[in-house]
């Protein structure tokens, strides 16, 4: 009775293995595998609710695209960019509100601190968020202009116009200003223009992407500014 038992006990968990290996080698048969290029700041982006996205491509020279789903395994730590090949297995019936493929880390191809040339930064921005506040919705422009020729700044807080420093150390993506000066007309924004003051003299790193620029306090983006035409 014992020996009857212990075959049929062995039967069925054969059989629950077998199972198993045959869906997982039903799995590996519809997998495919990219390598994704991972910006190394996450962003703001609207899924089912707002939420946190990955910057992707998956070329070097691509376009940087909001990634909405998770990559099983991969750990994203501000800072850094990434190349990580991924496996991507279709899902079978997935709800209406998620993802029909399923990523899952496969290896870290190489992974970096971002350190990006500091030219990128000369040009001339517009704020488009500052503090989760679009100031463009209050018919509030804001803009800073960046010079890496002499180390300064200049724009529109509003309605009163600042100047001042900015420090940037090559190798890293580190930025800061300083010495910022302001006129100082009353204005109808006035929480405005103190909200992207205070922002500024706040930040300590920077990240610009297509024709974006973050800049950053404490790992969090505080300012984001699109290039003026």
């Amino acid at each position: 009775m014992k020996n009857l038992l212990f075959i049929l006990l062995l039967s069925s968990f054969t059989a629950c293995v077998s199972t198993g290996s045959k869906k997982q080698a039903k799995d590996d048969l519809k997998a495919s595998f990219s390598t994704f290029y991972v910006a190394p700041y996450k962003v703001d982006c609207m899924g089912v609710a707002p939420m946190k996205c990955l910057l992707i491509k998956k070329t070097p020279e691509g376009q940087w695209q909001n990634f909405h789903s998770a990559i099983s395994g991969f750990e994203h730590q501000p800072g850094i960019e990434y190349t990580i090949k991924v496996r991507e297995t279709p899902v079978e019936n997935p709800p209406a509100d998620a993802s029909s493929i399923s990523y899952e880390l496969v290896e870290i191809i190489e992974s970096k601190a971002y350190a990006p040339k500091s030219n990128i930064l000369h040009d001339i921005w517009g704020a488009v968020e500052v503090n989760g506040t679009n100031p463009l919705s209050k018919q509030c422009e804001q803009t800073l202009e960046l010079n890496l020729s002499d180390n300064t700044i200049l724009g529109e807080a509003g309605c009163n116009n600042f100047r001042g420093h900015l420090n940037v150390k090559e190798g890293s993506n580190s930025i800061s200003f300083h010495d910022i000066v302001s006129t100082r007309r009353t204005c109808p924004n006035q929480a405005l223009e103190d909200s992207y003051l205070s922002a500024l003299n706040s930040v300590d790193a920077y990240f610009r992407f297509n024709q974006h620029l973050y800049l950053i306090s404490n790992s969090q983006v505080v300012i984001k500014l699109k290039r003026m035409d």
